[in-house]
This record gives structure tokens, sequence and C-alpha cells, in this order.
């Protein structure tokens, strides 16, 4: 078993919203030392591995990275998570040609 979180895209109705995404983690077996969840350079918070949280809300503006951090591990097992906007593009596509030979 990996670390990971689901789901990982956020949609925000326009580019620069705040989107919070609730999320589902599982993690890999861990060591019996604390453990710091990290959005991109921002700690949410730090916990024993017994305590991590399996569900949790996270506000993103732009595609970050979620990674698990151990003070003494030198690899950190990390999770994109992206976002997504509703809007469409102001650049619309024409469905009928403009002319016509009848």
């Amino acid at each position: 078993m990996s670390f990971s979180a689901f789901p990982n895209e956020c949609i925000a109705s326009q580019k620069g919203d705040i989107c919070i995404l609730p999320i589902t983690l599982t993690y890999p077996k861990l060591s019996s030392s604390e453990h710091c969840l990290h959005v991109n350079e921002q700690v949410l918070g730090c916990w024993l591995p017994d305590k991590l949280p399996t569900e949790l809300n996270v506000e993103l503006e732009a595609d970050s990275t979620l990674t698990l951090i151990n003070e003494n591990a030198k690899k950190a097992p990390s999770v994109m998570l992206k976002v997504k906007y509703r809007q469409a593009s102001s650049h619309r596509r024409r469905v009928k040609n403009p002319w016509s030979i009848f």
C-alpha cells in the first residue's frame, strides 16, 4: 500500500477561485516517529502514525503537491492535487459556416 489521496481533482468555477477539496488519505506502513502533511511548502499538521487523519479538507488555488514528511526520512511520498475550472474559454468555435453555395 502506498500514500494516496482520493479524489485528487478539485473543480472551481473560475480561475483564481479557492477550491475546497475533501480528500480521503491512505498511508503506507509508517515508522513510529511523527509525520507531517504539507501542501506545497505549507504545513497542514503533524501527527503520530496512529493519529494521522484519514479524511481532510484541503484549500487549493492551483495545482499542488500533498507530501507526507517524516523528520528523518530522505524520500517523502507525495500526491499531485489538480484544480480544474468550470468556466468555458471566451473563444467559441462557430458551429455553422458563415457562407453557403446555395
